[in-house]
């Protein structure tokens, strides 16, 4: 029958206000943001790039010049050796915790490993004479750790004939060249007003950075030079730059050899070819000095363990020599703290870059099948001026989608794409390595459909849904203890007596509760 009275002035008007349709009925609230720029944000977020060619003239000049020098299967057995010998150098170091500056535990500590050296009297007046005396523990720790690395993996001093020469052109060119215009294609993106009219290529090699900056800016370079001591190394170099988009580039054997500054200075595979932490300090120091204001430095190395801890040693130098304020990180990090990777043990900060290979008729780098490699790197990009994270306090504030993207989390791993959600683990401000997680559920504002086509190194613009506040839960529970130990200390640096008012009465409830 017809309801009574009684049910219509109880459920009659919840037919209005339930909401009886399927999920992909729901109406989600506006953001607010016209297409033309969420366009933009998405468009900047993506930074990674997809599989690169070498140019085509380039590529053409090196199958010839292999052709020329024949000898095809003594070329690929020589680019075996090389890399058999390498490889002990770049790639059998194990991820260690590598430590920080900003750790609580180097600051006013007297019981450290440097402090008990210098109450010691036998070892005070050798610690002062060899400069050491302003040396904190965690640079300490940091240059044990590189002698210990470069005493147990011997560096090998390749001699570059002209074989050798020829072998690194065809095994290692497409890959570096790839790198470099990965940087530097984030680097234009990121810094619209940077505009580099000088470069400087150290340990250029066959010079793949300047081919890569070419790529990018093209006709803005008014001086180029180039930094390589090996004879036949600069004259192929000399052959494949010389129909590109550049000046006449300055080939010279040292950087003592010219006294400018540039406003780029490249050094891509360098630091593993230095003996000595102190060695790779001095050069980067050098290479520092040598930048014009509002100049980049960009450093890439191989992304293993090894090369993750030269950027990170130098990154910690930058902050603790040359302050915030004068510099800032462009790329990979979202932030001039702790690297919160260095302390897991286990992970180490690198990322991908797939290319073409050199073809299988001119020089063979391995199964014939492959015909493209997937070369990982790690890297730092520095520019010598305030950067937008210091000008302004949020991304609320900055004005442009670059400077927004000063404040975005980075992808640091390829995207695990479940049913129906996505999983990232991202490096974020202040100094967290996270998991976030997406949900398809959720409004497009929330950025599922993005994090279905992100890519390993992209940045999340989109809001941050924490699955997991330690991406990676696998601490060694030797680094747990010592990290809950500084945050015993950073907790009692606090001083929450004296700026929480509810202090007191917490801390009677938890005697209350718990006992003393």
């Amino acid at each position: 029958g017809a309801p009574s009275q009684e049910a219509l002035a109880a459920f009659g008007g919840l037919s209005s206000s339930i909401h009886r349709g399927f999920k992909f009925d729901r109406l989600f609230q506006s953001d607010g943001v016209d297409p033309q720029t969420l366009l933009q944000l998405d468009q900047m977020a993506m930074m990674s790039m997809k599989t690169q060619e070498v140019p085509k003239p380039i590529m053409d000049k090196v199958v010839k010049l292999l052709k020329e020098f024949g000898r095809k299967k003594d070329l690929e057995r020589y680019g075996r050796y090389m890399l058999k010998r390498t490889r002990s150098r770049t790639s059998a170091e194990i991820p260690s915790v590598l430590s920080s500056w900003f750790l609580p535990e180097q600051h006013g500590d007297d019981n450290g490993p440097l402090a008990k050296l210098l109450k010691n009297p036998a070892f005070k007046d050798l610690l002062h004479h060899s400069g050491t005396t302003t040396m904190d523990d965690a640079m300490m720790r940091r240059l044990s750790i590189a002698n210990k690395e470069d005493r147990r993996h011997k560096l090998f001093q390749m001699f570059w004939s002209p074989e050798a020469s020829s072998t690194y052109m065809a095994h290692r060119y497409p890959a570096t060249w790839a790198t470099n215009l990965r940087v530097m294609y984030e680097l234009a993106r990121r810094a619209p007003d940077f505009r580099p009219r000088s470069i400087l290529d150290y340990g250029a090699g066959p010079a793949p950075a300047l081919a890569a900056a070419a790529e990018v800016w093209p006709g803005a370079f008014s001086s180029a030079a180039a930094v390589e001591p090996s004879e036949h190394m600069t004259q192929i170099g000399k052959y494949l730059t010389a129909d590109l988009s550049l000046p006449p580039i300055q080939w010279q054997r040292c950087l003592y050899d010219n006294c400018g500054t540039y406003d780029l200075i490249v050094a891509s595979y360098v630091q593993m070819e230095v003996r000595g932490q102190p060695s790779r300090d001095a050069l980067v120091k050098q290479l520092w000095s040598r930048l014009s204001p509002g100049g980049v430095l960009i450093l890439v190395e191989p992304g293993t363990p090894t090369g993750f801890r030269f950027m990170h040693h130098i990154r910690e130098l930058f902050i603790l020599k040359i302050g915030p304020e004068n510099f800032h990180f462009v790329a990979p990090c979202p932030h001039e703290g702790m690297c919160p990777m260095a302390v897991t043990g286990r992970d180490w900060c690198h990322f991908a870059q797939r290319v073409r290979r050199t073809p299988h008729k001119a020089y063979c780098k391995g199964s014939r099948r492959r015909f493209m490699e997937e070369e990982k790197f790690t890297y730092l990009c520095i520019r010598r001026c305030e950067g937008p994270r210091t000008k302004y306090r949020s991304e609320a504030e900055a004005p442009t989608a670059a400077e927004k993207s000063y404040f975005w989390p980075r992808v640091i791993y390829p995207a695990i794409k479940a049913g129906k959600h996505t999983l990232l683990d991202v490096c974020a401000a202040p100094q967290n390595f996270e998991r976030i997680s997406v949900s398809k559920s959720k409004a497009h504002s929330f950025g599922y459909r993005w994090s279905r086509k992100a890519m390993w190194g992209d940045l999340w613009r989109f809001p941050k849904r924490i699955a997991r506040p330690e991406a990676r839960n696998y601490i060694p529970e030797k680094t747990r203890e010592h990290l809950d130990r500084l945050a015993k200390v950073a907790w009692k640096a606090l001083k929450w007596e004296e700026n929480e008012p509810g202090f007191e009465k917490e801390k009677q409830r938890e005697v209350q509760y718990y006992g003393s």
